[in-house]
């Protein structure tokens, strides 16, 4: 007799597929042993039987399942992140340029002057002779605290000529200056000429008393000029041995008087 059995399809009974199916597979072939002992021998039969079919619950957990379906994995593939690097992008740094700043010129400092206004040396411009000359192109007055009074010459010259220090004309005060100044026995405390010579204001050095005509144009500016006197104020000009040209700023009159006589001194310098 034959029969077949799906082992596969039996239900697990607490153990696992595999084992079911072995024990099955032990049990046909103990039956079929069976028959063919009873047939040989009879009641060995009954002694054999047991025995297969616990020889195969022995060795059938040792068996490969049937049902058992083997499942292969791939191996798994370890993909490492992709990190994104930003690109850098290098700027050139900005370079600001300063503003420049462009300082007008006044007549102060080296710019074009006007008469009345303030000069280089801290005086106010008097005159321009529209072009520059040989002692320059403006005349500047020191300023009203540079004032002071003083005869002509020291007493030991104040009869005695000064040679070359006769000029009268607009720019000639600096050269009737220093002719007085050359003549020995002449000092600052006691001579109008020395004493413009020896000045040193606004940081200048290179004053001098007015001539004659310099003299008349203070006159004619001194509105513009400011802090005169109504007195007479001396000039380099010198006329003789005993006399030197003086202006009175009241009136304007100018006229020779003794050199031994106390004036207003301001000084001028040109530039």
């Amino acid at each position: 007799m034959m029969f077949a059995v799906d082992v596969c399809d039996l239900p697990a009974t607490g153990g696992s597929t595999f084992v079911v199916a072995a024990a099955l597979f032990v049990l046909v072939a103990g039956v079929i042993v069976t028959r063919w002992v009873r047939q040989s021998a009879g009641r060995l039969s009954v002694v054999v039987a047991p025995l297969v079919l616990l020889g195969g619950l022995v060795v059938a957990p040792q068996s490969a399942d049937p049902c058992t379906t083997t499942t292969t994995v791939a191996p798994t593939t370890t993909v490492a992140p992709t990190t994104t690097v930003a690109l850098t992008t290098t700027v050139a740094p900005t370079t600001t340029v300063a503003p420049t700043t462009t300082v007008a010129l006044t007549c102060a400092i080296g710019g074009v002057c006007a008469v009345g206004d303030p000069g280089p040396g801290g005086g106010v411009v008097f005159y321009d002779a529209g072009s520059t000359q040989s002692w320059g192109r403006y005349l500047e007055a020191a300023p009203v605290a540079t004032e002071v009074a003083r005869a002509w010459a020291t007493t030991s010259n104040q009869s005695v000529d000064v040679t070359g220090a006769d000029g009268t004309a607009i720019g000639t005060g600096a050269t009737n200056t220093l002719d007085i100044v050359n003549q020995t026995g002449n000092v600052a405390a006691t001579s109008a000429a020395v004493y413009c010579d020896s000045l040193f204001y606004g940081g200048f050095d290179d004053w001098f008393l007015p001539s004659k005509d310099d003299l008349n144009q203070m006159y004619l500016q001194q509105t513009a000029i400011g802090g005169f006197s109504t007195g007479d104020y001396w000039s380099s000009s010198d006329i003789n041995s005993n006399a030197a040209w003086v202006q009175a700023f009241d009136d304007g009159n100018q006229y020779g008087d003794f050199k031994s006589g106390s004036f207003y001194v301001r000084p001028v310098r040109a530039f």
